[in-house]
């Protein structure tokens, strides 16, 4: 009912918001799109304005440059480059421009016959003014003036403003005035020079001044008085009683009128006070365009007024609504906030505990379409082993039947979701409670397209109810004896995580005795105290607002660093304001440290203790302006042949030491054992010649005569030397090195002219040697057993990895000789394809399981793998077939590899991962590559019994190997103290040469 009660509240609220919102809104458009269309107005007034201003300037220049054409004409004094005319044209053509540009300016008020009239305009040079009878001359130029005065008195009628198109008409009168004024000029040039005024020049004379006058009254009408006081104050003065004192006389009595009169003086006195008059007219378009700045800045405040008042209003109306709401809301009942309060702690406590859900799909037949990775976690089943069964193989067997019989009748007859607790069994046989919604999906026919289920992990909560359904059997004689085995119950529960709580400034208020415990502190101590005082880096808790996960590492009260994983959950009231916050963390201290330990074991060459080759990775990934020395002993072998290999470990060492006490106090320098007898110094933004120095240093030190027990060694050593770019660096040197092996010096560095003739040839050798066994079918696969640790069945190996071999005339070659040349020449698919074949065909008959290797190059070969999935298919004995990645440092396509492996796992396949536990190992690949198996590396496998590193590094990688579920392989197992060690760790399989060399049949 509260619930009823609070959605009718909320729905009245909805009402109230929404009718004045609604009534601001509409007017508010009403008021904007009036003003909107007043400034679009003003706009386009403003527009003609300009239009208007921009052709009066081109009538003025024209009528400067007619009178001066005319004086011309009239004087016979033609010369086109006379510099008065000259300059009269170009003030014209300027002007002209300036009025096609404004008019072209407004897309939507364009038009086309006064662009047409100011084309013919910019062409009058065609017209050859100069060339024609004056009266033809200045009919040209007054019939277009008229023409452009005439599309300035169209525009007031297209102004809606009455101010505005009042000045425009003013100015109309006022240029009509002026042409007037210019025809009499320039009639009475022409009286002047030909020194007679025939009664056609005085009708004519007499026409365009009465037309003057007219115009001029018509002007000062229209005018407002501002402008009537300027042409008052502006046209006046010598100029202007000289020129009406002419024209005066002229009037009276033509034939008593002065011819003697110079007519340039004349024409010069016209000409001034036709600019006076110009001034006026710019006077009137200044005024005009005030007028039309200051409407529109109205306009603009208008609207800013207008926005800030419905700014306001809304501001207003949203605080009343929440005041209403406020006291609505608040209103409600007590029970009603009980129950909410109840229902928001409910959830909350809900959310602590509850991590997630197990989710799955099925189609209409019942069918898993899709799992999550908590229902694979849950059950312990992978999604390809779930997705197309039934849910039949994780219910429980003892499970009623008529139980599911029921739950399937709901969803799928009446077409509802069914809720229900189940009991299921994992793959391994375990049993775990869910708690499950299975809701039927359905289209809008009613069809029930598919199933979803959403379930919940309620194991621990059966748990617990079982043990109190047991307690409540308890007689009420025994409920004190049942109050304490309850007490004790939640003491047990509390005691398995680690637990604290602080407010909401952090300020710890609890934390039990697990966290006493880590963190040595006493609970007085804690109380009252930051929550961050003992954590390395404060974890600021404004920061969770929502649920947050991660690792904190924390010092003890002594100083001692721990780490936690842990769980930070806010803790809200009804309001959603957070009232606390509850930390629940799990001691994770132990992982980080054998984490650490793994990596410093493993950046550390096992023999000598200088780093190795990833730590060299490492380094140099962190690095920039490197060179590199690579260093190799000479005739190491005759060593390890004469005197045995703990012998040549000795030496190894021995020399590793005097290197590495030679550069240790050198910051620029850095000392590296990659492999066997192969060292690396790595010079840091250090001069090439103090590279030099140092390895003319160290060669010479390698030489020194020196003891170990009592015998005497002289050894000599080779190095490449390379100051190339990074990533190029060690491949140059070692190519150096390689050089420098089969010459008579101690040490090359490497440039670009090194001859590598030999080597070309001796790739070109094994190319033709490869392509031959290939076409000859002289590639062979042998096979080496891999001996299960538990049984030691040597005899009888259900286990086998797949070698690939050259057979030339009877020899086996190893492809140590070909293998990099097959790449190269890309060929290496075809080395692949034939181990594929020749492997399938033997062990198709056979029980035992067998491994191939594949490099990243091959799973990235779209033919290669096409034809493993083919080959797959044709033989149907996935199930034994192991696929073992090599190369996995190189990986950068992790898609394309992940898809391979997905791929092959659907036909039963297992992966492996190669060569684990040097160069750049890294657990996240077992992650993300899901092995199945993993290959310790024989480096680390055959130092087992007398390396304490490598036995770390062993032991680690067995461990976690174990907490994947991983099986573990050690590769090298070359005697029998190696295998009972390897065997002790709990390495699950044994390969090498102990059990068998690889062999052509089995």
């Amino acid at each position: 009912m509260g619930f009823y009660i609070k959605l009718d509240l909320k729905l009245k609220l909805l009402i109230i918001l929404v009718i004045p919102l609604l009534f601001v809104i509409g007017l508010s458009i009403t008021i904007l799109y009036g003003m909107l269309v007043d400034k679009n107005n003003l706009e386009f007034t403003k527009h003609h304005i300009l239009e208007a201003e921009a052709i009066s300037k081109a009538v003025h220049s024209l009528q400067i440059e007619r009178g001066v054409t005319t004086e011309l004409l009239a004087n016979d004094g033609i010369d086109e480059n006379t510099q008065q005319l000259l300059i009269a044209k170009e003030n014209s053509n300027i002007a002209i421009n300036e009025a096609k540009r404004v008019m072209l300016s407004c897309q939507t008020c364009i038009d086309s016959t006064s662009l047409k009239l100011l084309d013919i305009l910019a062409l009058r040079e065609n017209a050859n003014l100069l060339n024609i009878p004056l009266s033809e001359a200045r009919c040209f130029y007054t019939k277009n003036i008229a023409s452009l005065l005439n599309l300035i008195k169209t525009i007031p009628s297209l102004i809606e403003d009455k101010d505005n198109r009042n000045c425009i008409q003013s100015y109309s009168y006022l240029s009509s005035a002026k042409e007037e004024l210019g025809q009499i000029r320039s009639i009475l040039v022409q009286a002047l020079l030909s020194r007679d005024v025939s009664d056609d020049i005085f009708i004519l004379f007499k026409e365009h001044l009465k037309v003057y006058n007219l115009e001029t009254q018509n002007f000062k009408t229209a005018s407002n008085k501002d402008i009537i006081n300027f042409y008052n104050d502006v046209f006046t003065g010598e100029d202007v009683d000289e020129m009406f004192k002419i024209i005066n006389d002229i009037v009276k009595n033509k034939n008593k009128f002065s011819l003697t009169t110079d007519y340039s003086q004349w024409f010069q006195r016209a000409t001034k006070s036709m600019n006076l008059l110009r001034n006026v007219e710019e006077r009137l378009f200044n005024t005009i365009n005030t007028l039309v700045n200051q409407k529109l800045d109205s306009i603009h405040y208008k609207l800013a007024m207008l926005l800030s008042f419905l700014g306001l209003s809304a501001i207003i109306v949203t605080i009343l609504l929440l005041l209403i709401a406020r006291k609505i809301l608040f209103s409600a009942s007590s029970l009603e906030s009980k129950y909410d309060n109840s229902l928001l702690l409910l959830e909350q406590y809900k959310s602590t505990i509850d991590r997630g859900f197990i989710v799955s799909k099925n189609d209409k037949n019942g069918i898993i379409s899709y799992v999550n990775d908590e229902f694979c976690k849950i059950s312990g089943y992978t999604k390809e082993e779930l997705i197309g069964k039934t849910y039949d193989l994780v219910i429980h067997p003892h499970s009623d039947k008529k139980f599911f019989d029921q739950m399937w009748y709901e969803v799928r007859e009446l077409k509802k979701p069914w809720i229900n607790e189940i009991k299921n069994i994992t793959k391994s046989g375990a049993t775990y409670w869910i708690k499950a919604i299975l809701s039927p999906i359905i289209d809008k026919n009613g069809n029930i397209l598919e199933y979803i289920a959403m379930c919940s992990d309620i194991t621990q909560e059966k748990e617990i109810a079982r043990y109190f359904e047991d307690q409540l059997k308890i007689s009420a004689t025994n409920f004190d004896y049942s109050m304490h085995i309850s007490k004790e119950y939640e003491k047990a529960i509390d005691s398995s995580a680690i637990l604290l709580r602080t407010d909401v400034n952090g300020i710890i208020t609890y934390a039990n005795d697990k966290f006493l415990e880590i963190s040595k502190y006493s609970l007085q101590e804690l109380v009252g105290k930051n929550h961050n005082f003992f954590n390395s880096q404060d974890e600021a808790l404004e920061n969770h607002q929502t649920l947050w996960q991660g690792v904190i590492k924390s010092k003890t009260k002594y100083g001692v660093d721990f780490w936690t994983k842990t769980t930070i959950v806010p803790i809200k009231n009804l309001h959603g304001e957070i009232i606390e916050y509850l930390e629940i963390r799990f001691d994770i201290t132990e992982i980080i440290r054998h984490k650490e330990e793994f990596e410093i074991a493993a950046k550390t060459d096992s023999l000598t203790g200088c780093g190795n080759r990833l730590r060299l990775h490492y380094d140099m990934q962190e690095n920039e302006k490197l060179s590199v020395a690579i260093f190799n002993l000479d005739n190491f072998r005759q060593i390890n042949d004469f005197y045995g290999h703990n012998f040549g470990d000795l030496v190894i060492q021995t020399i590793a030491s005097k290197i590495n006490m030679y550069i240790q106090h050198d910051k620029n320098f850095k000392f590296y054992r990659l492999q066997g007898d192969e060292f690396v110094t790595l010079a840091i933004n250090a001069p090439k010649d103090e590279l030099l120095e140092k390895t003319k240093g160290i060669l010479k030190l390698i030489k020194k005569k020196f003891y170990i027990g009592n015998e005497e060694l002289l050894i000599s050593c080779s190095a490449g030397i390379s100051f190339e770019e990074k990533e190029h660096l060690l491949s140059t040197a070692n190519m150096a090195l390689k050089i420098t092996k089969k010459s008579s010096t101690d040490f090359l560095i490497y440039s670009s002219e090194i001859s590598l003739e030999d080597q070309y040839k001796n790739n070109l050798n094994w190319a033709k040697k490869l392509s031959s066994a290939i076409k000859e079918n002289n590639l062979v696969t042998f096979y080496q057993p891999i001996i299960n640790n538990s049984i030691d069945n040597r005899e009888n190996p259900t286990k086998y990895e797949c070698l690939i071999r050259i057979v030339d005339n009877g020899k086996i070659i190893s492809p140590f000789f070909f293998l990099e040349v097959a790449k190269q020449t890309r060929q290496y698919s075809e080395i692949t394809k034939t181990v594929v074949k020749q492997s399938f065909e033997l062990f198709k008959d056979k029980h035992a399981h067998f491994s191939i290797n594949l490099s990243v190059l091959d799973i990235l070969e779209p033919r290669t793998t096409t034809y493993i999935f083919e080959m797959l298919k044709q033989y149907g004995i996935g199930e034994r077939v192991i696929f073992e990645i090599v190369e996995s440092e190189s990986i950068d396509n992790f898609e394309s590899i992940v898809a391979f492996i997905d791929k092959v796992k659907s036909y039963g396949c297992k992966i492996a991962i190669d060569d684990f536990g040097t160069g750049y190992s890294n657990f996240e690949y077992l992650i993300k590559l899901r092995a199945d198996y993993l290959k310790i590396d024989g480096s680390l496998i055959k130092n087992l019994d007398k390396d304490k590193n490598a036995l770390l590094v062993v032991s680690t990688i067995v461990e976690f190997s174990k907490k994947l579920g991983m099986k573990t392989v050690a590769e090298f197992v070359e005697n029998r103290e190696i295998f009972d060690i390897v065997r002790e760790l709990g390495v699950d399989y044994s390969q090498g040469y102990y059990f068998s060399e690889p062999v052509a049949q089995i």
